[in-house]
């Protein structure tokens, strides 16, 4: 087979300069978005402006500055040519005075050549994201007769030619007043907040432009499953999904829960709307399975006609560049496809991570000891390539310790270099499940195979987890809650149910603990991989830990305790090194309570309550280790203004004055706000509310069920003239054992009575978020969700609602 010399990659691009668009960009580069109306730009745009902390520009609100008049006014007053004009001028003054800091609505349905060519001037300074949706969603929300609204999506898709990213607007159905849940004992409504998946995805999609998602995941947790790519974390496996089996897949994506650390999305065939369809399903795949996407288009599909070699080009080069504006992770190019094509791709990768591949095919192929593998290697270094991966066909001749020879050789090169991946596959496909390190291929046990498919064999996430614990790679070990009141804990039942789905040996119990000692005595056993801790050593343990989150030194509590047995102190050896026994002198503390709790807030809060510092209230009741992580998570939130009740008011003023010199410390208040304070007390439950504030629209009760910890005792009652918030908010629970708390019998009464815009966060939900995040941190798997909420309400229905309040 022939190799691609590196003297032969010719830098000339198979399409014309002028739509180069080389997708990386300065920090502080102005966003602008162009699509067509009800594209979303607009409610995208006030996302991305608070994402970002920059001001929202519009093109309306230009117009009528510029003109002192609306823009239909202007149409109708002086004609469309005149209007185009006045368009184009306002649009370039837009553009020169806001190029940085700023996100930048275009409302460009009325394309103009003269429009076309102002924005294609920023082209190469600022990212230009083409905004489109589903057109059955289109059609239903501007209500326009079929003509017209296939003219419009014509006209839309030049917007294709003058920008440098796309973004599909996937409909997001949260806060359309859906029940969450069957039980009649559970709470009202937990999705009052419009619009929450939504924002998550414009969130990370702007994260991939700037750069910032793997550094925003690292500050909050080292630990976490985004803060460490898969390429280097040990044991990692691609799913990989053919986009002729999306299309006509008959089954919802999200059931398809935890199928790797990485999707390969196999561009293997060509219906008409094809770039629509890319977009449609990029989205769709991060929403539904939430990893990173490694994008791939096939050169020869199967069952696809042959193409002329110019047309496959032509025609490849345009579907990666596809991807590349999608903004996917990571895209596959194959080093033997023409130089052009090649050099092209790589001019262009923006922030996508490329993946040098080589596929070796036919009998006879060289065995791994051969020079041509580490020559192509480097040849993948020279271009640029982040990984390279190397499939090499074998029939009888596979000889895992000559691939490994191969491998060590790579390894032993000087860094920096890029990741190694190879392995052998046969027809069958892959030959042994686990062939290296890192993203080995696999399938899913709910996916027929197809008969495209090449190189993934029957392998599986949950099927090669098992063999690596039966080889020895891994060990079982013994997962805990240890706290003085944990027996009604239902973390053990959703990380044993998570560990049968990924066919892990480990144990998960609650373990009852009074004194720090027993918790030294299990967290020294060989065999100990974590634990969630609950009151009362979420304090205490702080000074017997090495390391420690900056989550849990701002909230001064840890919830989650991990040994550390990594063979040096670099955070990666520890993570790499988790699910394997041994002794451990180091461990490692963090605080996740937060995090669950802002969560279910976000979920929670009606966008008439979205927060605004300068006005939104909250209130906290109790000052244990659960109130200091609702204070952070209302900080994090962006709320300034938080009030704290607790019985014993010496410990809230303790944890009030923690939060002011943490606000003082961060600068969280601004120069104009020096002096004053975040957190303030609530000396009675008395006391009517502060004078000057406005109600709650956000109240946290952290009351533990027993009602130790100093907090108010269990049958505590909110003061009603703590419960007059006009527009309602959101009530959260922490505690869920009763869950029918007396705080969420006032709320059910206070909607009953007709304000139905109060929401009821109830303990369960919360302790399913916290549950979550916890397994992921302890295994270093994404959490089966769906099956982990499943089984939280499971577990509880059955073991305590009959016992529950019935009110």
């Amino acid at each position: 087979m022939a190799m691609i010399e590196s003297t032969v990659i010719i830098d000339e691009p198979l399409m014309p300069t002028s739509r180069i668009k080389r997708r990386v960009f300065p920090a502080d580069s102005s966003v602008i978005l162009v699509g067509c109306r009800g594209a979303g730009k607009r409610t995208l745009g006030f996302i991305a402006a608070k994402h970002l902390g920059r001001r929202l520009v519009t093109e309306d609100h230009s117009f009528e500055q510029s003109t002192g008049c609306s823009r239909a006014t202007f149409l109708q007053k002086y004609g469309r040519e005149t209007f185009n004009q006045q368009m184009a001028i306002v649009l370039a003054q837009m553009l020169k005075l806001n190029q940085t800091d700023c996100v930048i609505e275009c409302g460009t349905g009325t394309l103009s050549p003269d429009i076309e060519e102002i924005i294609k001037g920023y082209v190469e300074t600022n990212p230009i994201v083409y905004i489109h949706r589903d057109k059955e969603d289109l059609y239903k929300l501007l209500k326009l007769p079929v003509a017209d609204a296939e003219r419009l999506l014509l006209t839309d898709q030049r917007h294709r030619e003058f920008s440098n990213l796309e973004f599909f607007n996937l409909f997001d159905p949260s806060g359309e007043g859906q029940i969450t849940e069957d039980c009649p004992l559970r709470s009202a409504s937990t999705s009052s907040a419009r619009l929450v998946e939504a924002k998550q995805d414009f969130r990370n999609f702007l994260d991939h432009i700037f750069g910032h998602g793997l550094t925003r995941s690292w500050v909050s947790n080292p630990f976490s499953m985004k803060a460490i790519p898969p390429e280097y974390r040990s044991h990692t496996f691609v799913f990989c999904l053919r986009l002729s089996t999306l299309i006509g897949l008959d089954v919802d994506l999200a059931t398809l829960e935890a199928p790797g650390e990485a999707v390969e999305l196999i561009i293997d065939t060509w219906p008409s709307n094809i770039l629509d369809l890319i977009a449609a399903q990029v989205a769709l795949i991060r929403r539904k399975l939430d990893i990173p996407i490694i994008y791939n288009v096939e050169e020869n599909p199967r069952e696809e006609r042959k193409r002329p070699i110019e047309e496959r080009d032509a025609m490849d080069l345009e579907l990666m560049l596809q991807g590349l504006r999608l903004g996917v992770e990571y895209l596959s190019l194959d080093l033997e496809r023409s130089p052009q094509l090649i050099s092209h791709i790589l001019s262009m990768r923006g922030r996508t991570k490329i993946i040098g591949n080589y596929v070796v095919k036919g009998f006879g192929a060289p065995q791994w000891t051969g020079n041509i593998y580490v020559e192509r290697y480097l040849l993948a270094q020279r271009l640029g390539c982040h990984i390279v991966r190397i499939a090499r066909f074998c029939a009888v001749d596979r000889a895992d310790e000559l691939r490994q020879i191969f491998i060590d050789r790579i390894h032993a090169l000087p860094e920096p270099k890029p990741c190694i991946i190879a392995y052998d596959f046969s027809v069958f496909g892959v030959v042994t499940p686990f062939q290296g390190e890192s993203m080995n291929p696999v399938g899913h046990d709910t996916l027929e195979k197809s008969a495209r498919e090449h190189m993934v064999g029957v392998s599986t996430t949950r099927g090669t987890l098992r063999d690596i614990f039966r080889k020895g790679w891994f060990q079982p070990l013994n997962f805990y809650t240890l706290g003085s009141n944990v027996y009604y804990s239902a973390s053990p039942s959703m990380h044993r149910a998570a560990y049968e789905h990924y066919m892990m040996p480990h144990t998960f119990d609650a373990k009852r603990c009074s004194l720090l000692e027993e918790v030294d005595r299990v967290r020294r056993e060989p065999g100990f991989g974590g634990a969630s801790l609950t009151a009362p050593f979420k304090v205490a343990i702080m000074q017997r830990l090495d390391h420690l989150s900056t989550h849990a030194i701002a909230i001064g509590a840890v919830n989650t305790l991990l040994p550390l047995r990594g063979d040096t102190d670099s955070i990666l050896d520890h993570a790499n090194a988790r699910n394997r026994a041994g002794s451990a002198n180091k461990f490692y503390g963090d605080n996740t309570d937060w995090s669950s709790i802002m969560t279910c807030l976000r979920r929670a809060i009606s966008p008439r309550n979205s927060v605004q510092p300068s006005r939104t209230t909250a209130l906290v009741i109790g000052a244990g280790g659960m109130a200091r992580a609702a204070i952070y998570a209302l900080i994090k939130l962006g709320c300034r203004m938080i009030f704290i009740y607790n019985r014993t008011r010496a410990k809230a003023e303790d944890v009030a004055r923690h939060f002011n010199m943490f606000a003082t410390e961060q600068g969280l208040l601004g120069r104009q706000n020096e002096g004053e304070q975040i957190c303030r007390v609530i000396g009675s439950a008395s006391d009517t509310w502060p004078e000057g504030y406005q109600q709650p629209t956000m109240i946290i009760s952290c009351i533990p069920a027993s009602g130790t910890d100093d907090n108010p005792p269990v049958d505590f009652r909110m003061p009603s003239q703590w419960l007059r918030s006009p527009t309602g908010g959101a009530v959260i629970e922490l505690a869920y054992e009763p869950l029918i708390t007396p705080l969420v019998v006032q709320v059910r009464k206070i909607r009953e009575e007709g304000n139905t815009s109060w929401v009821i966060v109830d303990g369960l939900e919360v302790v399913g978020e916290m549950a979550m995040e916890a397994f992921e941190l302890m295994t270093g798997r994404q959490a089966p969700r769906r099956l982990m909420r499943r089984v939280c309400n499971e577990t509880w229905e059955k073991t305590s609602a009959p016992f529950q309040p019935q009110r």
